[in-house]
């Protein structure tokens, strides 16, 4: 499969810590029923961490919404299990850039339970900022809630900055397009190294 290179249509495979395969690939509209059933494989803690509700169900609206993407200002990826039978979806993560500050995008990474502590939601993160270097978004800023201290800590440890505004914490994590910017702690260094896997 082709690795990120650009901002067009491309795919990878790579294997998480325990040496499991999962595809890595661009959302599209064809998604909404594996997004339907990722959301139900999600614990309501993890729900609610995503969503800041504990959301049951997606309206087709929704659905639309998230699927239906230019991958350009709204970028989207999915990962979905490569030896399971019909391909489940594993994690998704996405930004969408901020139409009065086009260098800033917000972002959002969810992986499914059984799948965290596996290194999925490193990857997914290190796809976004890849792309996002190349669309020449400066920030990536993400919103967390301060239950969600794994989440929080994590980012903090990559280098983003925490800011508490109206019940969440702004986490705005510089990109440095020769990862310069990426602190010399084990995060980070694990974060480097999904990043020089991906090409």
């Amino acid at each position: 499969m082709h690795k990120v290179k650009d901002g067009s249509v491309n795919a990878l495979t790579l294997p998480l810590r325990d040496g499991e395969l999962v595809d890595f690939r661009p959302v599209t509209p064809e998604d909404r029923q594996t997004i339907k059933n990722g959301l139900a494989s999600l614990s309501t803690q993890s729900r609610y961490f995503r969503f800041f509700t504990p959301l049951s169900k997606l309206s087709d609206e929704q659905l639309r919404y998230l699927t239906e993407v230019d991958q350009e200002s709204h970028v989207a990826w999915i990962a979905l299990a490569h030896d399971l039978p019909g391909h489940p979806g594993l994690g998704i993560a996405r930004f969408i850039r901020l139409t009065d500050q086009p260098t800033i995008a917000e972002f959002a990474v969810v992986v499914i339970d059984r799948y965290h502590q596996k290194g999925l939601g490193t990857i997914l993160m290190a796809i976004l900022y890849r792309l996002a270097s190349i669309k020449q978004i400066k920030t990536l800023r993400g919103y967390v809630l301060p239950e969600n201290d794994v989440m929080s800590h994590w980012l903090g440890r990559l280098g983003a900055i925490g800011q508490y505004e109206n019940g969440t914490y702004r986490m705005d994590l510089a990109v440095c397009s020769d990862w310069s910017g990426l602190p010399d702690n084990l995060t980070g260094q694990n974060f480097r190294e999904s990043l020089e896997r991906l090409g």
